[in-house]
């Protein structure tokens, strides 16, 4: 893999909401200062804080002085081991928002001002780095697509290509999101299962709702005071009640729509119909739990557990291959193993992420693999996307900035193109 990318880390970042002149006291929300672990603040520590605030300037390093609350301490401007100590001097703010970084390490390619503490930059050095965006300074900034597994298992047309449409049991695609990637899980000829991408959830998913009105024995009959077709031949459904020897909440599958009064269901799919015992009035509903793909469904599939992703901002934790790396979304929160893909942000399918590089014309490119001071780009023989062990050929190399690009020997020594990496 050679060098691996470096991560920018910190002990925490939280916010600051106020300032106070007396006694130089600073609140922060985001993390109790005094008990909880896994922010861990403590006497001596520094930090940054992103915006100038209340007497605190950006990309200065202060110190804090003691912890004097589960949300407060107070600032020194020097170590405190250094003598004579200065106490800084603060001015009352309330209400803020400010962003503030704790013990940050690995964080300053190219990134803060040169001085207080920080090292020298030059607008025409290389580097980038990874780690957490909302720490002080530049990150790189990655569009992530973590799969979340699915609820329930999910059904397909019997036949590939044919329908948009999938229906699950005891799935929510109500709550699917506009736009969503999905795979489902196919078995391979080593006895596991492959997931396989099937396309992406249009605004049409959730449930058809029609009403039942009576059942009638002769012929097995359901009827209905809504539309039967618009119930699909057999995918599943349930009903929320029970009647006529059928139980609320168990799946059936459709097995016949006569017209749009009546239907039949069995108990399997492609099965003989299920009986209905009785002649009856009934108060309920038919249920079937579906969502509409943005194109047909490739593949047929019965019973499939399915992931589902949706592309959010992220940024890397930690590099774990040449083209894998463990990365965090900021919307969901969740951390897992993504591969870079040479995707449109809208494209990406779940465990897929996408880092975007710019030349000096400003015509832009995926990034197929980065370190802190090279990298590789996508070209139009690479591929869309890496798995497993696979690593595709033929990737433009590069070099990554986080300043300005710059065309190749445009500088002495420098053989490839000067590539801004996206970053937050």
């Amino acid at each position: 893999m050679g060098r691996p990318l470096k991560i920018a880390k910190a002990q925490a970042v939280l916010t600051i909401t106020d300032t106070a002149a007396t006694g130089s006291i600073v609140t922060v929300s985001g993390g109790n200062l005094t008990t909880s672990p896994t922010v861990g603040i403590a006497k001596g520590m520094s930090f940054i804080v992103a915006t100038t605030v209340g007497g605190l300037t950006a990309n200065t390093i202060y110190y804090v002085n003691e912890i004097l609350s589960n949300t407060t301490f107070d600032v020194s401007q020097t170590q405190l081991s250094v003598q004579p100590q200065v106490i800084q001097t603060l001015t009352d703010t309330t209400g803020g928002s400010v962003s503030v970084s704790f013990n940050v390490v690995d964080a300053y390619f190219n990134n803060p001002t040169a001085g207080a503490g920080f090292p020298a930059t030059n607008a025409n050095t290389y580097s980038v780095v990874g780690g957490n965006t909302a720490i002080i300074g530049k990150q790189v900034l990655a569009q992530v697509a973590i799969g979340i597994n699915g609820t329930g298992t999910v059904y397909s047309y019997l036949a590939a290509n044919t329908n948009q449409s999938i229906f699950g049991v005891g799935t929510d695609f109500a709550n699917l999101a506009t736009g969503a990637a999905l795979q489902v899980a196919v078995a391979n000829i080593n006895g596991s299962t492959n997931f396989t991408d099937i396309g992406f959830a249009s605004s049409t998913h959730g449930n058809i709702t029609v009403a039942v009105a009576n059942t009638t024995a002769t012929g097995n009959v359901i009827r209905t005071s809504g539309n039967a077709q618009t119930l699909e031949l057999d995918m599943p459904l349930t009903f929320d009640a029970s009647f006529g020897g059928l139980t609320a909440g168990t799946t059936y599958f459709v097995k016949t729509v006569a017209n749009a009064t009546a239907f039949t269901v069995s108990a399997t799919q492609g099965g003989d119909p299920q009986a209905i015992t009785s002649n009856a009035s009934v108060t309920g509903n038919a249920i079937h739990n579906r969502v509409v793909l943005n194109a047909n469904c490739p593949i047929a599939f019965s019973n499939a557990a399915f992931v589902y992703a949706n592309d959010e901002a992220g940024y890397i934790v930690r590099q774990k291959g040449k083209q894998k790396y463990l990365v965090t979304g900021t919307v969901t929160g969740l951390t897992a193993q993504c591969y870079t893909a040479n995707l449109a942000n809208t494209a990406l399918t779940p465990n897929s992420m996408r880092i975007l590089a710019t030349y000096a014309n400003s015509s832009t490119q995926t990034v197929q693999s980065l370190s802190d001071h090279t990298g590789e780009l996508f070209t139009a023989t690479s591929g869309p996307i890496a798995t497993g062990n696979i690593v595709f050929q033929n990737a433009a190399p590069v070099f990554a900035t986080f300043n300005s690009a710059a065309a190749a020997n445009a500088t002495a020594g420098q053989p490839y193109e000067l590539v801004t990496i996206a970053s937050a």
